[in-house]
């Protein structure tokens, strides 16, 4: 895979993991207000997420460069929950923000975990000498 592909996937992967958390959060909260709720909550989470990984430059190097990732988990969800909060003029609980960091933190790593571990299999598969 091409460097710039991967990156544009790994940018893709963590905008549906933003998503998920939107979609999983009205879904438990029974919120059928339609797209413009929908729209309202997710905008933070993509402007803080994507504008912390910008300047740590999160998509510039390989899926293991971990200190980058926390910067962009851990910044990017604070400024979505202040923005959140100063758009909705709605307060926010602790309890919210103990979720949004959990399921943000545990699907931008978790996938990467997945593939980390999955090519680190492949490479050992391939290293491995075959008996017949």
């Amino acid at each position: 895979m091409r460097p710039w592909t991967a990156r544009a996937c790994s940018a893709g992967v963590d905008a549906v993991c933003l998503a998920l958390f939107v979609a999983l959060g009205r879904a438990s909260h029974d919120i059928s207000s339609g797209i413009t709720w929908y729209v309202t909550v997710l905008w933070p989470f993509v402007v803080g997420w994507f504008g912390v990984a910008l300047v740590v430059r999160l998509y510039k190097s390989p899926l293991d460069r971990w200190v980058m990732l926390t910067c962009a988990w851990v910044g990017g969800t604070a400024i979505a929950l202040g923005l959140r909060a100063a758009v909705t003029h709605r307060d926010t609980p602790i309890a919210f923000i103990i979720v949004a960091y959990i399921f943000i933190g545990l699907t931008t790593f978790g996938w990467r975990l997945f593939v980390h571990g999955l090519v680190w299999v492949r490479s050992r598969e391939s290293t491995t000498p075959r008996i017949s």
